[in-house]
């Protein structure tokens, strides 16, 4: 039997003929691919049953799941047993037993861990990232876009990709640059924010003697970081696109003057002007002021602005600020965080190469470490800063703290969304001598703006302040995403406050109580935790309403008129 998740689901006999996987119900499916997600270990049901639903957990989910299961069995094993069922129940939970059943996620795994085994020039190495690139080619769990158990998969299998095309583009650079080319051309279009697309694809533009191609991608490159991320482009890639300058030549010697034209009349449009960065100040001076902390930590939730402060700490300290992101380091790219930081301060060849070469599972020696460390070894401060750090693993923070023991100059800037988030994670280690909470912007950082609403519209909060005056789709789009990845966490009433108060206004906790059926007590807790994550502020009576207007409007946008007029009718019933 060959089951298939990348792409559609696809279940086949051993003859190769079609099973009927996309007839279960949908729930079944969800079963069938989290096990698969999870193939090498057993799953609890209760763990199970948490991916599947979620909060929205059915009253006995133990029984749902064991029904969902025993579909899966009858459809497609119907002359199964325990002996052969590929879906095993051990240890009061469930194993999906790829011995029993061939799973091309487990299939690339394997292959991925492989290419340890091959040199960097192997025949067999090559071979094995074709086999890569072949099943890789789509994303996992299509059906799940946004599930939480399906992103790290998705992220996995993306990585994989990008590794297997960057090594072919490599590969077949002297022989068909053409090839090469399209290759990086598709690393770009599955992760367009990373540089070593754009790198790829300038040095097999520069093979085919088309300078202008290669500007043209490096243009396209600092284009995008800088309006979706406001950073520049690497060092590394500056002198490349400075190198293929260079080759272009001086410029031909002047003619004779041309024959004069009439000019046209142009218009000049100018260029949007770019977000400004508004206050912080405080936590500014902590890191810019003369010897800042070793490790600071900068957290804030969603759309806090803790990449823009990031990208300021870059401008405060030109030069000597190297960033890195957590989140995408992982698998066969696990030290991309420290290469990207390094790049970026400008380190030696020599030092990137270490980075290049390490392996995805082992840290890195004491005598890569001593030359890493190498390049922080001027007086001047350096900071390494890592966004997203609370997924690093633990050979990378103990390859931070290996660091920041050794090198004086070393400062080391973590971001992440709440210090419990890293509670039981590896980056707890490395300690939180100092942690910066961002706040929402107070009304003397937004009075530069000239506009007197800002504040009541955003509630301060800067992802909303940078695109206050969009389109009201746009804020719309960015409002909702920030109310919902702040309750991502919450317990179940804490989104139902979130909507009655957009749709009635100011509640106190008796009317929420009427409204809801939960306890005081709950949603008591759900309102504190409101109010921490800046979605909801108290008056001195204890009512609670929304911060921002356009959090207010997005959420209630997602209510029906019947309904907003039904809850209406419930509330005045109850006054």
């Amino acid at each position: 039997m060959r089951v298939s998740v990348l792409g559609q689901l696809t279940v086949t006999d051993a003859d190769g003929n079609p099973l009927p996987a996309g007839e279960l119900p949908r729930r079944a499916r969800q079963v069938l691919a989290v096990l698969a997600a999870r193939h090498d270990r057993i799953q609890s049901k209760d763990s199970l049953a948490d991916s599947v639903w979620g909060t929205d957990l059915p009253g006995n989910h133990v029984a749902a799941l064991e029904h969902y299961v025993s579909v899966i069995r009858r459809r497609l094993q119907p002359q199964g047993s325990a002996a052969t069922w590929f879906i095993v129940t051990r240890s009061g939970g469930y194993l999906f037993d790829t011995s029993r059943a061939d799973l091309d996620l487990a299939r690339l795994r394997r292959l991925v861990r492989e290419l340890d085994a091959y040199g960097p020039d192997c025949p067999e190495q090559l071979a094995a990232q074709e086999s890569i690139l072949a099943l890789a080619r789509q994303l996992p769990f299509p059906e799940d876009p946004y599930a939480e158990w399906a992103e790290p998969v998705r992220t996995e299998v993306q990585a994989a990709a990008v590794n297997a095309l960057l090594k072919h583009a490599a590969a077949v650079l002297s022989q068909d640059a053409a090839r090469s080319l399209r290759l990086a051309h598709e690393v770009m279009e599955l992760n367009p924010f990373l540089e070593s697309g754009y790198r790829a694809a300038m040095i097999a533009a520069i093979a085919l003697d088309r300078q202008d191609d290669a500007l043209r991608i490096f243009e396209r490159c600092r284009q995008l970081l800088d309006e979706e991320l406001g950073v520049a482009p690497s060092a590394e890639l500056v002198r490349l696109q400075r190198s293929v300058l260079a080759s272009r030549g001086p410029a031909a010697e002047p003619g004779p003057p041309p024959a004069p034209v009439v000019p046209r009349l142009t218009v000049v449009r100018p260029e949007p002007p770019r977000e400004r960065f508004l206050g912080r100040l405080t936590e500014l001076r902590v890191l810019i002021e003369p010897d800042p902390p070793p490790v600071v930590h900068i957290v804030g939730p969603a759309g806090s602005g803790k990449s823009a402060f990031l990208a300021e700490l870059e401008r405060h300290q030109p030069g000597r600020v190297g960033i890195g992101h957590g989140a995408s380091s992982v698998g066969v790219l696990r030290h991309a965080w420290l290469g990207t930081a390094l790049a970026q301060l400008d380190v030696s060849p020599e030092v990137l190469a270490v980075i290049d070469a390490a392996g995805p599972e082992q840290p890195l020696r004491r005598s890569e470490l001593e030359l890493v460390a190498s390049a922080f070894a001027g007086p001047e401060p350096a900071f390494v800063a890592v966004d997203d750090a609370a997924d690093l693993d633990a050979a990378s923070v103990a390859e931070l703290s290996w660091l920041s023991r050794h090198c004086p100059s070393l400062r080391i800037v973590l971001t992440y969304c709440y210090p419990s988030q890293i509670a039981d994670r590896p980056l707890s280690g490395l300690g939180t001598p100092v942690v910066l909470r961002l706040e929402p912007l107070h009304e003397q950082d937004l009075t530069v703006l000239g506009d007197n609403t800002v504040l009541e519209r955003t509630g301060g909060i800067p992802a909303l302040v940078a695109v206050a005056r969009r389109p009201a789709e746009v804020t719309h789009a960015v409002a909702m995403q920030i109310a919902r990845q702040r309750t991502r966490w919450m317990p179940e009433p804490a989104w139902e406050i979130l909507r009655l108060c957009a749709i009635l206004g100011e509640l106190g906790p008796a009317e929420l109580s009427t409204l809801t059926g939960y306890s005081l007590p709950e949603l008591l807790s759900c309102v504190d935790r409101l109010v921490h994550a800046h979605l909801l502020t108290e008056t001195g009576d204890g009512r609670a309403g929304h911060r921002s207007s356009l959090i207010r409007a997005a959420v209630a946008g997602q209510v029906s008129t019947a309904s907003a007029l039904y809850l209406r009718k419930q509330l005045a019933a109850a006054s």
